[in-house]
């Protein structure tokens, strides 16, 4: 849908409402932004800022949330990258911006933000904060040294590259045992696994029905009942929440009966 078109006169009153999200509205449609620019309330200069105007004024804006706008709009990335404020910062790399100066910042979140850019991942693969390294996994980069890492995020993001799930299907962590099985991998070693989230994750896959079907685990029976096996079991499960996901997939399979039939010349 398109947006809603308002005459030169509600436009103006718009301008003037003691309401910010009318004042909004206004500047969403290009009305009236010489004055509401200067609007006192930061989500009314946040929209002015998307329009793009003013952006000479408003990237001096006591406000973060505007700033950040600026920056998404590409504009005075030469100040904003000094800016005080990380969130800012991180907004500039995110355009690609001065990554050789934010490579270095003292953010986390700002530096994250230059490895997405696929920038300096020979430096960044060896950050002190693992949610830097996350992203550098991320990128597919220096998989062979992450695989190691001592964060189980790093690895968690190593697995969903599908790299070295022979190793990581043996990992101590659950997270990363439940990322290999998100990949469909060592599905009939980790259908035993012995944290419940890991086989549930397995049943969610469709593999090992026959077994999780029994399993100890109610959030594992409510797996294997969405995969629609079992049901005639399930339906009479001791736990309710294993009883209504088995009657609900009865009533998506009937119904997908019934679509298939009315198909039928």
């Amino acid at each position: 849908m398109g947006k809603t078109k308002f005459t030169k006169d509600e436009l103006k009153k718009l301008v003037k409402s003691e309401d910010a999200y009318d004042r909004i509205t206004a500047a969403e449609q290009g009305y009236g932004l010489n004055i509401l620019v200067h609007d006192e309330d930061e989500d009314v200069r946040k929209a002015v800022a998307r329009q793009s105007y003013g952006l000479d004024v408003l990237v001096n804006d006591e406000s973060v949330l505007v700033r950040q706008t600026v920056a998404k709009q590409g504009y005075g990335l030469d100040i904003l990258i000094n800016d005080k404020d990380k969130e800012v910062r991180r907004a500039v790399a995110k355009q690609g911006y001065g990554l050789d100066i934010l490579i270095n910042d003292e953010s986390s979140l700002v530096r994250a933000a230059v490895a997405r850019q696929g920038y300096g991942l020979d430096v960044l693969v060896n950050d002190e904060h693992w949610y830097v390294r996350q992203e550098v996994a991320k990128q597919g980069y220096g998989l062979d040294t992450l695989i190691n890492d001592e964060s189980v995020w790093v690895r968690v993001a190593v697995a969903e590259q599908r790299y070295g799930l022979d190793v990581l299907i043996n990992d101590k962590d659950e997270y990363v045992r439940l990322a290999v099985a998100e990949q469909g991998y060592g599905l009939d070693v980790l259908v035993n696994d012995k944290d419940w989230r890991v086989r549930r994750t397995v049943a969610e896959q469709g593999y090992g029905l026959d077994t999780l079907i029994n399993d100890e685990c109610d959030g594992v029976r409510v797996a294997v009942a969405r995969q629609g096996y079992g049901l005639d079991v399930l339906i009479n499960d001791k736990n309710k929440y294993v009883r209504e996901a088995a009657r609900e997939a009865q009533n998506k399979l009937k119904e997908k009966s019934k679509s298939n039939y009315d198909d039928r010349c």
